[in-house]
């Protein structure tokens, strides 16, 4: 198993990483090409270990590409599509954060979770639901999705249980900080 996970990691660095752009993109394997869609899935990597500590600094060096307000984007690509801008969804923004966490971006990681904890608390408060998605530009549970399911389903579990682990994992004055402002 630790010889197919090597090969794996070899695969993923040499078809995914580009070192230039300092992350990890799609590959179309059908067109031998990668992807330039910048997209948050470039923190999967770190989230599994398999980065280098050089690749997951040249990954935080390139977080203020996803970072807004409310959470982290899924991308800067407004296509009227659940999955692009303006949105975030909780299991990206706890792989991202514990993705951080885990190359020693504690700060990062931490501001990262505060902030969509926030986004969810402020949501919470005003209309006593907990959402499926996020708009993390305006940190609001309101959404306009044209292009894919269109409904912000109320009680998600996906959420729920990210606010809980985003929560356990961050430091107490964090907590403090977002018991007391709720943003």
């Amino acid at each position: 198993w630790a010889e197919r996970a090597a090969k794996r990691r070899e695969a993923i660095v040499k078809y995914l990483w580009n070192p230039e752009r300092g992350l990890f993109f799609d590959y179309d394997f059908t067109k031998h090409t990668q992807s330039n869609y910048v997209y948050i899935t470039t923190f999967y990597p770190l989230w599994a270990g398999l980065a280098t500590p050089e690749q997951a600094k040249a990954v935080d060096a390139n977080l203020k590409l996803f970072e807004e307000p409310g959470g982290l984007l899924m991308s800067r690509r407004e296509t009227s599509a659940q999955w692009d801008y303006p949105y975030g969804w909780a299991p990206l923004q706890l792989i991202a954060a514990e993705g951080l966490r885990r190359y020693g971006f504690d700060e990062d990681a931490n501001r990262v979770a505060y902030r969509f904890l926030g986004t969810v608390l402020r949501n919470f408060r005003r209309d006593g639901t907990i959402r499926e998605k996020y708009n993390v530009v305006t940190r609001s549970s309101e959404t306009q999705v044209q292009v894919g399911y269109k409904q912000n389903v109320i009680g998600f579990g996906w959420t729920n249980g990210v606010f809980l682990a985003l929560l356990h994992n961050l430091p107490e004055p964090w907590k403090q900080r977002l018991a007391q402002n709720g943003r």
